[in-house]
């Protein structure tokens, strides 16, 4: 869903919004950084001076060109900051690879996060790959990893289209570096605002709890559909410990749309009939579904996971895939109803007055081994537009684009999906752990999202 985002004019050095520094120090317990897949078909420009066009560009956006630096002990949150052209930002793989060797690195990559406070991004080009899906020819593939801090996955995809663009962008800023003297001064200041920082995230904290019960009253009186309610946990919802995999299914747009529904809630459809084939014993499963929302100052993460019912114990399809779509459709209503959003702002207000070293020791608290009785849904879904499809690289015009979110301590089965111009790509991520043969689980949902169209044909 597009939102507004602010101007990218932005200052110099600005402190992380609460919901940025909580995803950059929570990245410590949870790897998350975003990969955002785009696959080209071959052009005729050179490899290595396609690099320097894409540097230079990285320059001029404004996501790419700043770093993370930590304030002194912690008194203040950390500020994004100029960053020096990173040249080494970019690694190209020159070696001719088949579209499943080109998966397999890029599973093999999750690995590996970037440091936030180096550089908040990373850009791979697999540039001879053969029997990618889309095209009869040979294919370039890029994969941009980008810090969940510095993004999320809107602002990410406008990043990139920014990147793999040609339309014209803001000339780049100068990077100038804050002296130590600066930073120090920074921290005394912000030390010596502790206790009204305090005393307003206490008036906050009243305002919040007002609008908290407010929200509950008219959840009481069915003015506003109630939260989506936990589910059991299954045999997906443990941690990650195995071999990572990555496979993508990919169709033309029209293959998952039919009338009165959306991609997202045909998707749902098919995955909740490819999990009951899966699992031995499928539970009241639900999904975490990844809703955007409006833009808070100047944060860069701006969205909520809710539960999504899957109703696997509705054997028509189409009933079933009506009952997602009403689901889905009340967890937006809530999201985006006057009371929850007057919440949200309060609880927002709160956390920008809290003192930053309060809020990193909060996150510290955390601990990623225990499992949790219950969850918000079993597996993640989450689905984006990237636009049109006028991205290029090397002169060659992109064929699709996916995604893969990351897994953590109780998933370890996540879905992305997003489309391009007319085409949609379902990225599939998957642990051993949860899933041993993704070859199969990928056959599944092939099968799950045939057995949809049919059933709505």
């Amino acid at each position: 869903m597009p939102r507004d985002r602010p101007d990218d004019n932005r200052p110099e050095s600005m402190r992380l919004h609460p919901a940025d520094a909580r995803a950059y120090w929570m990245a410590s317990k949870i790897p998350s950084d975003q990969f955002l897949l785009y696959c080209f078909d071959t052009g005729p420009d050179d490899l290595d001076a396609e690099v320097v066009r894409l540097l230079e560009r990285s320059a001029r956006i404004d996501v790419l060109s700043r770093h993370v630096t930590d304030a002194p002990l912690g008194l203040d949150h950390p500020r994004w900051t100029s960053a020096n052209p990173c040249t080494d930002a970019i690694i190209v793989h020159r070696a001719p690879r088949t579209w499943s060797e080109c998966l397999d690195a890029i599973s093999s990559s999750f690995e590996h996060q970037v440091d936030p406070r180096v550089s908040v991004w990373c850009l791979q080009l697999h540039s001879q790959v053969s029997d990618a899906p889309g095209g009869a020819g040979p294919a370039i593939v890029a994969v941009l990893q980008l810090s969940h801090a510095a993004a999320d996955g809107a602002l990410a995809s406008k990043t990139a289209r920014d990147l793999f663009g040609t339309h014209r962008l803001p000339p780049a800023t100068e990077s100038t570096s804050r002296s130590t003297g600066t930073e120090l001064a920074s921290a005394v200041r912000a030390a010596a605002v502790l206790p009204l920082r305090m005393a307003l995230m206490v008036r906050g904290g009243l305002r919040a709890r007002r609008d908290a019960l407010a929200l509950g009253r008219a959840t009481d009186s069915d003015s506003i559909p109630p939260p989506a309610r936990s589910r059991a946990l299954t045999t997906l919802d443990v941690p990650p410990t195995g071999r990572t995999s990555v496979r993508t299914i990919v169709l033309p747009k029209s293959d998952l749309h039919a009338e009165g529904t959306t991609v997202t809630a045909f998707a749902l459809t098919a995955i909740s009939i490819a999990l009951q084939a899966f699992l031995d014993t499928p539970e009241d499963l639900a999904a975490e579904v990844t809703l955007a929302r409006q833009t808070r100052g100047s944060a860069r993460n701006n969205f909520g996971n809710v539960g999504v019912g899957l109703f696997t114990a509705e054997p028509d399809i189409r009933t079933r895939m009506r009952l997602v779509s009403d689901d889905l459709a009340a967890r937006r209503v809530r999201a985006s109803h006057p009371l929850t959003e007057a919440a949200r702002a309060s609880q927002d207000e709160v956390e920008v007055h809290v003192p930053a070293f309060l809020a990193e020791w909060g996150v510290a608290q955390f601990d990623p081994t225990a499992t949790p009785p219950t969850v918000t849904g079993n597996t993640v879904v989450s689905s984006v537009s990237r636009g049109a499809a006028d991205l290029t690289l090397c002169g060659g015009a992109v064929r699709f684009t996916t995604g893969f979110p990351a897994l953590s301590p109780a998933m370890s089965l996540t879905h992305g999906i997003h489309g391009i111009g007319t085409t949609v790509t379902i990225g599939i991520t998957s642990n051993s752990a949860a899933v041993p043969d993704p070859d199969r689980y990928e056959t599944l949902l092939r099968d799950a999202l045939e057995q949809v169209r049919a059933a709505l044909t």
